[in-house]
């Protein structure tokens, strides 16, 4: 076990990580937005039921006239351009916002930045909807995220 232990500290390492910690993400795994992704569908009020990285209790999406979505929540406001489905980029900066799985009625979405530094399970409401929480967490894990690493968001 010790030897496991001490191979993925060096692939940490190796990685571009500081040995001790590892990613949220694993780079080599395939990442995909949903064809179901519709922005009208998606703007509103969420609130961040788990998450991976910096966390926020909760974030909103607005549409403006030309089609960008912009994300604002605690950290600020960001603007993002639809591109493939469920792929959103950045008007300022790199930033690509995935949006991996949202369930038929747009109430619980997997969500995360392409570099890997934060996901998360938003939902339209704090509490109920266990299997679309767990059905996000499985999406994450095939998108390559550590889900052992999801915490609850205090709201």
């Amino acid at each position: 076990m010790a030897g496991v232990l001490a191979l993925a500290g060096c692939a940490a390492k190796q990685a571009g990580y500081p040995t001790g910690t590892l990613p949220l993400r694993n780079p080599t795994a395939p990442l995909g937005g949903t064809a179901r992704f519709d922005p009208g569908r998606f703007t509103g009020d969420w609130v961040t039921r788990a998450c991976l990285g910096p966390c926020v209790p909760s974030v909103s999406f607005t549409q403006s006239l030309t089609g960008a979505l912009s994300e604002s929540d605690a950290r600020g406001s960001r603007a993002y351009l639809p591109g493939a489905p469920g792929i959103l980029r950045a008007t300022a900066g790199d930033d690509v916002l995935v949006v991996m799985w949202v369930d038929e009625g747009f109430r619980t979405a997997a969500v995360g930045l392409a570099d890997g530094s934060r996901a998360a399970i938003i939902d339209r409401s704090r509490s109920g909807g266990a299997d679309r929480i767990a059905a996000a967490r499985e999406i994450l894990d095939f998108n390559g995220w550590d889900v052992s690493q999801l915490r609850g968001v205090a709201q």
